[in-house]
């Protein structure tokens, strides 16, 4: 998934800059001012929209997508599978010192549940909750992106009539008002630059996280009830299977 996004954005901003680069003169894209209307009012706009706890799960959201592992699903049901046979022969607190375990936070705490004899139902609302909370913090934060790609292009339309008021009260030569209507066009290409190939695609990618986590969640809830219930391994498999997509 980290892969993903370093290569989504190496290659869009390399096709935009080779354009820039090689086919213009790359001064005529440079305008700090107008970078500074179309960001610092998009930021400024997604402050006063979203709640600080709103930001902080945004920031939270954007580290996961490059910090956290991806685990795969199937191999995540072949893990449960493991446990379950296992379970059969050691503790659960043995089960829960595999490193292939502790990789998975989710995966142990249910497994903990389990280890201190907890009942079906209090596993089921504990897990079930947490993993709500965790969803739900992510959907707020794919809203923090998505919105802030529908301000960027706003903004970039701000400073791009800002820059035309003040070349219109400027230039006294017509012949010059194309020229310095380009420049001031400058600033709605950042604006959809921003839009485009940032915080919608980082929307799009927290999203697409989310959903993949919560079924990973899912999987794994399922597995722990059913470990709990000390249902027999293929009735298991064919249970976590029908999760997969």
């Amino acid at each position: 998934m980290r892969l993903s996004v370093i290569i989504g954005f190496i290659f869009g901003f390399g096709i935009i800059l080779s354009v820039i680069f090689f086919k213009q003169d790359p001064s005529l894209y440079l305008n700090w001012p107008a970078l500074a209307i179309t960001f610092g009012g998009t930021l400024s706009a997604v402050v006063i929209y979203f709640s600080p706890q709103a930001l902080m799960n945004a920031g939270k959201s954007i580290i996961a997508i490059f910090k956290d592992k991806q685990y795969s699903e199937i191999k995540l049901v072949d893990t449960i599978l493991d446990i379950s046979k296992q379970s059969r022969k050691t503790s659960f607190k043995n089960l829960i010192e595999n490193e292939s375990i502790k990789e998975i936070p989710f995966l142990a705490k249910g497994l903990n549940l389990v280890a201190d004899g907890e009942d079906i139902t209090h596993i089921d609302e504990v897990l079930s909750r947490d993993s709500r909370s965790m969803t739900e913090k992510n959907i707020v934060a794919e809203r923090v992106f998505r919105i802030a790609g529908s301000f960027a292009p706003m903004f970039g339309m701000m400073g791009t009539v800002i820059g035309l008021i003040a070349m219109l009260h400027r230039v006294k030569d017509p012949a010059a008002i194309p020229a310095a209507m380009g420049l001031a066009l400058v600033t709605t290409l950042y604006g959809l630059i921003l839009a485009a190939l940032v915080f919608k695609p980082l929307s799009g990618k927290i999203r697409d996280k989310n959903n993949t986590d919560t079924r990973i969640r899912d999987i794994i809830i399922a597995g722990i009830i059913s470990i709990k219930k000390e249902e027999n391994s293929h009735k298991i498999k064919e249970k976590l299977l029908g999760y997969l997509h």
